[in-house]
């Protein structure tokens, strides 16, 4: 199990270390338009499923907004 910081709140990561095993717990779909950084950094949508998290890392989901 892995613990990060998402949007600021510390949660675990029960199954797998990578983005997309963060997303299937969150029950986000990959076709949702969000964008996901890692300490930072801007991780593309072609490495969430190898990208790995680590103990503390901070991770951010981001999606759009539409206004007027």
């Amino acid at each position: 199990m892995v613990k990060i910081i998402l949007n600021n709140e510390e949660m675990s990561i029960k199954v797998g270390r990578t983005v997309e095993a963060l997303l299937k717990q969150l029950e986000m779909d990959r076709s949702e338009r969000i964008a996901i950084a890692v300490n930072d950094q801007v991780v593309s949508r072609s490495d969430w499923p190898n990208h790995q998290l680590r103990d503390n890392d901070r991770v951010l989901v981001i999606a759009p907004i539409q206004g007027g």
